[in-house]
């Protein structure tokens, strides 16, 4: 597992790592030639390390997190959407077995991220595969409903643009775990039960501050409830706007025209100039 670890990284890394150059009379330093991006997938790395060391429950057959598996991908997209700080972030919870679970994209369905974003990478394997939840990566032929509806929203609010979008707004997610039992079902984070529930919130929330203080958003969109909830814990949300927008999911209750009540919501909560860049 170890060895697996270990080769996800060091292939990943050859393909993002920035060339440094040295500039007549400059001092050459990492640390001035480091990218924003690359400053938040680090943060991301320490949280997969500790993640790493906690026993799960037996209820728990296996876990995935794309960030280790997909992370030629997922860095893919912090480096083109996340090259500075932003005004508004889009907070969900942890990633969709067909969305983020086969890209390392929050909410990432394969359309999305393969045609409209066009992203590449490559897609390795999680430490333990469950038969049903296979990882095939862009090949994938199964739309995560969410990213479908979240991203071509926020791509018709930006004017036809996640270029524009990314101008001012993220998205991310809280968890970079998905978690699935014996049967191949996918249990989300609200659905963790007693002190492994804890240790994921308390973890994921520690991280997050950590990405929150350096990206530094004036406006933090709660994509659900478990976020919402979670972020009422956080130190740096204390002191800026924290806002709860449903989540786009079928299995939420009462979401049938997901789409126009998300538009709504921006509207009244003043959003969508961010989006189109106009603020």
């Amino acid at each position: 597992m170890l060895k697996r670890k270990l080769q996800q990284q060091s292939a990943a890394m050859d393909e993002i790592k920035p060339k440094a150059t040295t500039l007549p009379g400059a001092i050459n330093s990492e640390l001035f030639a480091q990218p924003f991006w690359m400053r938040f997938y680090e943060i991301e790395c320490m949280l997969n390390e500790q993640l790493a060391t906690l026993e799960r429950p037996t209820s728990i057959k296996c876990t995935y997190n794309p960030v280790e598996y997909a992370a030629s991908l997922h860095c893919a997209y912090l480096r083109r959407y996340l090259n500075g700080q932003k005004r508004v972030i889009f907070i969900g919870m942890n990633p969709g077995p067909n969305g983020m679970g086969q890209t390392g994209v929050p909410f990432g369905n394969v359309r999305t991220v393969r045609d409209i974003m066009q992203l590449t990478g490559a897609v390795l394997q999680p430490p333990v595969v469950h038969h049903k939840r296979p990882i095939v990566g862009l090949n994938c032929k199964i739309e995560e409903p969410s990213g479908v509806r979240l991203w071509e929203l926020f791509q018709h609010l930006a004017d036809g643009s996640l270029d524009t979008f990314s101008q001012q707004c993220f998205v991310y997610n809280f968890c970079p775990l998905a978690f699935f039992d014996e049967a191949g079902h996918n249990i989300t984070p609200s659905e963790l039960k007693g002190e492994f529930k804890r240790q994921i919130r308390d973890m994921c929330l520690d991280a997050l501050d950590k990405l929150l203080n350096l990206v530094q958003p004036q406006i933090v969109v709660a994509v659900g409830d478990y976020v919402h909830t979670a972020l009422k814990k956080s130190s740096f949300c204390g002191s800026v706007s924290v806002i709860r927008l449903a989540h786009p999911s079928p299995r939420s209750l009462n979401n049938t025209n997901w789409a126009e009540k998300a538009t709504l919501f921006l509207q009244q909560h003043n959003l969508i100039k961010f989006m189109r860049n106009q603020a």
